[in-house]
């Protein structure tokens, strides 16, 4: 009995003992178990945490980057593939035809609702060219500007106003002077004026813009300097009769026969339109001044009037659609039943300016968008001469008409509308409107380059003119062309950070 005891006892024993092996085996597979789901789960939490950080620092580079300038306007009917293999071809022809457009409006409709106006309200040609003419022919970069704060909702950058400033200060007046067909003598007054109206423009475009910030009452400083030199204008024949003589007693001029006004080939123009031209260098000092008069304009002819010449015929041919409609919209204050509506004619020219150089603006970004070309860049060069090539057409319509002085002034106050109105009506626009007392965030990074750069280019006109003897001729337009380039392949540099990083990248698009 006793031995079934020890027997039993030793089998109880060791099943108990199994059994705690069994435990202990299970235990301690539980614990690798639940240590493995540790890792995995640390793992999967170290990858979540990499995840995050990688996309946070994307997401904080697409914050810093440039908002591609493409994505301002409206989708285009081609996409990036299709542009590339063969559609951009489209966009180029669309850009020669809004060029052709802008040359027919500005020389059938636009210039001579100038001339009827000055003719109309007596003012002088320099006045005209600095203020109507200014604000004319640089209401396209006003009404982008607009659309850009209501549609695209974008700010407005200092890049465009650098660009289209040396474009129209140096590249403007230097083509006036290559294609004028003539040498135009000028009067220092007007340059002198609008120059130093140019220069209060830009020290208060440095004020306002000087912390990075824009307030609606920043904004609205802008526009009130601009009407305050509207005013100046108003009393400039007063202000030209007090200043002129004094400074020219002080600063004796190289050529004794610049006067009050530009001196152009027009001896007399009589009351029949009928012009005097005189040869002689002697009888230059008895010419008549020049102020409002323009020269006497032919009747256009009929539409429907096939002209000689295959290459006219081809132009008529393909400019049909375009002048159709300008005639259905536009009068045609050239002729003699529609010159009292002159003011319509303006208006309307302005609206057509405006739509014309959108859409060729628009062609142009996307041509530079879908060849790689970097948004700076466009905007300092193609995007500029497609926004300001009213200036161009403009300014050398009216100086091959003798008038150096409207040109010039032309040129110099379309920048002082460009900084007080195409900078200070979105701003104020978008604090006022918009957002009603906000801020405008502006990159202010380039504000010492921007400014030196605009101020120098004025600088350097009034030298140069005043060395070139106050004459518009080849000599002086090609010396202003090889500056134009110098400034605009240095800006460009800038641009690109060549001289340290100013700039960010730009935003990836899907345009």
């Amino acid at each position: 009995m006793f031995v079934l005891v020890a027997v039993w006892h030793v089998f109880v024993s060791k099943k108990h003992g199994i059994t705690q092996i069994n435990d202990k085996t299970t235990s301690d597979e539980s614990t690798i178990k639940n240590e493995a789901e540790d890792l995995v789960e640390l793992s999967v939490k170290g990858q979540n945490i990499w995840s995050t950080h990688v996309v946070s620092r994307h997401l904080l580079e697409l914050a810093n980057c440039t908002p591609r300038a493409v994505e301002q306007f409206p989708k285009g009917l081609f996409t990036q593939e299709q542009r590339k293999n063969g559609a951009l071809v489209i966009h180029v022809l669309v850009v020669i035809y809004m060029f052709l457009a802008l040359a027919v409006i500005c020389d059938y409709y636009f210039v001579p609702s100038l001339e009827v106006l000055c003719e109309f309200l007596n003012l002088e040609s320099d006045v005209a060219g600095a203020t109507f003419m200014a604000a004319g022919s640089s209401a396209p970069e006003l009404a982008t500007a607009v659309i850009g704060v209501f549609i695209a909702k974008d700010d407005v950058g200092l890049g465009t106003v650098v660009g289209s400033a040396i474009y129209n200060v140096m590249f403007v007046i230097s083509i006036c002077g290559l294609f004028a067909g003539s040498v135009v003598y000028l009067h220092w007054w007007p340059m002198v004026r609008d120059c130093i109206a140019y220069t209060v423009s830009i020290a208060a475009l440095v004020i306002v813009i000087y912390d990075g910030q824009v307030t609606w009452y920043e904004a609205l400083s802008l526009v009130v300097l601009y009407v305050l030199y509207i005013v100046f204008m108003y009393f400039n024949a007063r202000l030209e009769a007090w200043f002129v003589p004094r400074c020219t007693r002080c600063f004796p001029m190289k050529h004794k026969n610049i006067g009050a006004e530009s001196i152009v080939l027009y001896d007399k123009i009589q009351t029949n339109g009928s012009i005097t031209l005189s040869a002689t260098e002697a009888d230059i000092g008895e010419m008549l001044p020049l102020t409002s008069d323009f020269p006497h304009q032919e009747e256009p002819e009929p539409l429907c009037q096939v002209p000689e010449g295959f290459f006219k015929k081809i132009m008529w041919v393909v400019s049909l659609p375009l002048c159709t409609v300008l005639y259905i919209t536009t009068p045609d204050c050239r002729k003699q039943r529609w010159k009292k509506w002159f003011l319509v004619t303006f208006i309307m020219s302005l609206v057509w300016l405006s739509a014309f150089s959108f859409v060729m603006v628009w062609m142009i970004t996307v041509i530079g968008f879908t060849v790689k070309i970097p948004d700076s860049i466009m905007g300092l060069t193609f995007v500029a001469f497609g926004v300001s090539l009213p200036d161009v057409v403009a300014s050398l319509l009216v100086v091959k008409e003798g008038l150096g002085d409207m040109a010039v002034s032309n040129a110099v106050g379309s920048n002082v509308f460009d900084i007080l109105i195409c900078l200070g009506v979105p701003w104020l626009l978008q604090t006022g409107a918009l957002n009603p007392g906000g801020i405008v965030t502006v990159y202010s990074e380039g504000l010492t380059y921007s400014s030196l750069t605009l101020l120098s280019t004025v600088a350097f006109l009034l030298i140069s003119t005043h060395l070139n003897g106050w004459k518009l001729d080849k000599k002086f337009g090609a010396i202003l062309l090889v500056v134009y380039i110098l400034y605009t392949s240095l800006a460009c540099l800038y641009e690109l950070n060549i001289f340290g990083y100013f700039h960010p990248e730009e935003c990836p698009s899907s345009y």
